[in-house]
Formats: structure tokens, sequence, C-alpha cells
């Protein structure tokens, strides 16, 4: 790591079990998980690539030696006039956006996505979509171009007083049938995921609780229709609500409306889960994609644990470490118990 946020030269080796990070807040242990995520994904999870490269610096490079694996390159440049550019080094070859198949499986564990229960319905949303997206490079093409349909929508909606009614309604009409075409597979795949997800869902949970928990997602949307139906079904509700719409400046129908609720036990979780068993039903989800980005990918995916301890009792820390045990692990604390610190590599930082 090279002038990357707060490291001016850092070299740091990895175990192939298990490697603790342990220091202070503040100290860059979350800044060496970011490094490895963008030289295997491509792209940071803590925001602005920009952030990455010091306040009033040019550059910020990284280098990963894998041992079965191409050495991975990266460098962030800044222009004067703050323009950002990338290019990754794959096995000698060079781009400004690492390419889907040199994308290798990484399975993320971090805070802000741990406390999803009782955040808004947008962060559920996006929790469930990363996920589909990193198993399915389809379904991120696809979220990508949703979005820029809905902005493309949204802006033709502001445009109703200034444009002829005739040209408004034509142009809206082209708008809707892509945004129908894109919400339906979006809705489908959402559908899809969780129902997969209720079957594996409340055995991960059990097994990290050490008792039996029943764990259900609910897909919350305007649309249930799940066949060849729904892109119809959609694109008539926006026609129906195209005045509302215009009025109010925004599209009302659409997987982007949509939330995800999750009960424990019969129970709403917001409602009457503890703060450790929410933590938990999301570890729960997270345990799911390790399996799925193995089944997908063949290979088993590096995980990565942010300060997810905090919440949870010696026990269930002890089920989760056995949960990921036979996957390269890199886990970032201010302190670990003893317990966990066995057959493990540590990185003291100060």
């Amino acid at each position: 790591m090279h002038n990357v946020r707060s490291y001016d030269l850092a070299n740091f080796t990895l175990d192939d079990n298990v490697t603790l990070i342990l220091g202070p807040n503040g100290s860059g242990k979350t800044t060496i998980l970011e490094s490895v995520y963008m030289l295997l994904r491509g792209t940071s999870f803590r925001g602005r690539d920009r952030d990455v490269v010091p306040y009033e610096g040019l550059s910020a490079e990284l280098k990963l030696e894998l041992a079965d694996a191409p050495e991975r390159r990266l460098r962030i440049s800044v222009t004067p006039e703050d323009k950002l550019t990338k290019q990754f080094t794959v096995d000698g070859s060079s781009s400004a956006r690492m390419a889907a198949k040199d994308r290798l499986p990484v399975v993320l564990f971090e805070p802000d996505e741990l406390r999803l229960l009782t955040s808004s319905p947008q962060r559920r949303r996006d929790f469930i979509d990363g996920i589909i997206a990193r198993l399915s490079p389809t379904y991120a093409s696809a979220l990508t171009r949703f979005q820029r349909t809905l902005l493309q929508r949204n802006e033709l909606l502001k445009q109703f007083d200034v444009m002829s009614e005739s040209d408004w309604q034509n142009h809206l009409f082209a708008w809707d049938v892509k945004f129908a075409e894109l919400s339906a597979s979006i809705i489908k795949a959402r559908t899809n995921f969780i129902q997969h997800a209720n079957e594996h869902l409340s055995r991960i949970y059990s097994d990290i609780a050490g008792v039996d928990h029943t764990v259900l997602a609910r897909y919350q949307s305007m649309f249930t229709v799940i066949d060849d139906g729904l892109q119809q079904a959609i694109l008539h509700r926006l026609e129906a609500s195209r005045t509302l719409d215009a009025r109010r400046g925004y599209t009302s129908v659409g997987p982007h409306r949509d939330d995800i609720e999750l009960s424990l036990d019969g129970h709403q979780a917001t409602e009457s889960a503890s703060r450790g068993e929410m933590r938990t039903i999301m570890l729960a989800f997270k345990l799911l994609e390790v399996e799925l980005q193995t089944h997908h990918s063949g290979i088993k995916p590096l995980i990565l644990l942010d300060d997810v301890f905090s919440e949870l009792d010696i026990d269930r820390e002890k089920r989760l470490m056995n949960a990921l045990r036979g996957h390269q692990t890199i886990i970032t604390a201010t302190d670990l118990r003893d317990e966990l610190k066995i057959d493990a590599s540590i990185i003291s930082l100060t």
C-alpha cells in the first residue's frame, strides 16, 4: 500500500487461514480490508474512490500478490482539476475498470450492513441487491440500467408543464416500456432470492445461536405477479399514476419503492429482536452469501470481518468462526477474546 488514506507505505502478509488485525479506532484496520477488496472486486465498499487518495495527494497505489493467481495492481490518480482515473493491472493487462472475469469472490461483513434491520427500506434493498449482484453480473447490469431509466423518467415527469401533452405522453410511454421491463427482471430476481434464502436462513441462524429458531424474509412489493404478466402489470400501473407522478415529480411505482421485512420466531424482527439477535440475522444472510458464492464460482470466497463481534456473546463468536472454518478470513477488531486467537496470525496496529 502506497499513499492509501493514512498509509504512506505499508506491507502486510496475510495468513492462509485467519489473520487478526488488532488496533484502536482510527488506526487503519478497515483500510487494509478496503485495499484487499478493491484489488479483488474492483470497487471500494467505503464510498468514493477519491477518498482513498490522501488529501492533497496525487495518487495511491496498491499491489496484491496471490498464491495461486497472477499479481494484481491498482493505481488511482487525481488530476489538478480533481478528476479521478483508475488503472487495474491483472496478469499484465491494464484497464480502467476490472473485468468481470477478473473479479474473485469476497464476502464482507461490516457494521453498517449489520444494522440494516432498523434502517431505511432503501438500505435494506441495497443490502439484498448487493448480494444478488455479487452472485450475478447480469443483475448488477440490470440495476445500473434501471437507475438510469428511473432518473430519465423522473426528469421527464418534471417537463409536464413545458412540453406539449402529446410529446410528453409519447416520450413517457417509451421510458415506461423500458422501466417496466427492467423492473420486472429486478422484482423476479429479488423474489427468487428471498424464496431461496427462506430455505436456509433458519438453519444458519440456529447454527450461530445454538438453539433452533425460525427466520423468514418477506419481499414487500405492490406487485405479486411473478409470471409473464408482471411487466404488463407494471406498465399499467405506471400509466395509471402518470398524472400524480407528474405533480409529485417522481416515480411512485416500481422496485425502488419495495422493502424487505424480516421476522424471528413469528414476530417482526424490528419490533421484538434484541440487538444481538438482529445482528445474528444479518450474519445469517452473510453466511448464506458465503454458501452461494462457493456454489456459483466453485471457489471459496475470501471472508472479511470488519469489527462485527461487538454485539455477539462469546458462544456466538465461536459458532460464527466455526461456520467460516476452511475459508481464508481477515478480521479487524479493537480487541478479541483469547479463544479466537488460536491458530491465527496477528497484525497489531498502533
